[in-house]
């Protein structure tokens, strides 16, 4: 067992120990409030050491078909410390990659993965006072992310990603599109703060939003502000990164009717190594599985 999964192991054991010693004696307020010190003070650190093992994962599969079960044992762990930062931000982004594996075989249910990751990433940004004040004055998400600073890089891009593929999800509905506007708020908010957050995501996003959006709108669309959005990205991990050669391939080379640039995309992310940078397997292993099914269908885009 890897250092990491035991430590995250031996915080559980004991928790779940001390919580079955409280239940018994009948102090219900005093059991609720160590349970929630003990998730804050020791859980919460072993969920970021569990989810970043997972994100290491060899086996896309394995990890498509063990997503569901880390979910909801991190979900509990929300909802018995309903304001804590940290767990709001990792179960975003666990919803958000869940999604992700989940978008071309059932879409309806990676939508709600999606919403739901968007609820537990504005929960997070919520702790930020004035964020919460504006929200609840009625202001708008992209009126507000000015007061989020460099702490708030995590749960700002799960929160702006979520709602974005939700959004992609959900084009036919004039009412989804009008929240855009925050999602790209978000999105450019992430990228003033850290540019290269979680190897450059906000940019690969952004590289599929312009493609999406047409140039005579002024509103900053268009293949070449998609083109240079996505070689942006790439470059942040000298294209190790390989989500952003399948997004590329899925945006803008079938909006710009590149069908030779959309093979040698998928085919590239397909013949190279996972394991180019740390932390990125899992993505990888699911760029992989996204080129091939992409590769498979490629007549339903051209």
């Amino acid at each position: 067992m890897s250092i990491k999964w035991n430590r995250l192991f031996n915080v559980m054991k004991g928790w779940m120990i001390f919580s079955l010693l409280m239940g018994a004696t009948g102090c219900t307020s005093y059991y609720k409030m160590a349970t929630r010190v003990g998730i804050d003070v020791g859980v919460a650190p072993a969920v970021s050491h569990m989810i970043d093992a997972i994100k290491d994962t060899k086996s896309g599969r394995l990890a498509e078909k063990g997503l569901p079960d880390h979910l909801m044992m991190v979900t509990g762990m929300v909802e018995l410390s309903p304001n804590n930062f940290r767990l709001l931000s990792e179960v975003a982004f666990l919803y958000c990659s869940y999604g992700l594996f989940m978008e071309e075989k059932e879409p309806e249910f990676a939508k709600e993965l999606f919403a739901i990751g968007q609820e537990y990433g504005i929960r997070a940004l919520k702790q930020n006072r004035k964020f919460r004040k504006g929200l609840e004055a009625g202001e708008k998400i992209s009126d507000l992310v000015g007061h989020l600073d460099k702490g708030y890089v995590k749960p700002i891009v799960w929160t702006g990603l979520n709602s974005g593929l939700w959004i992609v999800h959900n084009m036919d509905n004039p009412e989804a599109l009008m929240g855009m506007a925050d999602a790209i708020a978000l999105i450019k908010r992430s990228i003033e703060l850290d540019e290269n957050f979680y190897h450059g995501a906000g940019k690969m996003f952004l590289g599929a939003y312009y493609a999406l959006l047409p140039e005579y709108l002024g509103l900053g669309g268009g293949p070449d502000n998609s083109r240079k959005m996505f070689e942006q990205s790439r470059a942040v991990e000298n294209g190790n990164f390989l989500l952003v050669d399948v997004l590329e391939a899925r945006f803008l080379s079938t909006t710009v009717e590149n069908e030779e640039r959309y093979e040698e995309l998928l085919k590239g992310v397909i013949a190279k190594d996972p394991t180019g940078v740390p932390g990125v397997r899992l993505i990888n292993e699911l760029a992989k599985m996204k080129a091939k099914y992409y590769l498979e269908k490629q007549s339903d885009f051209f």
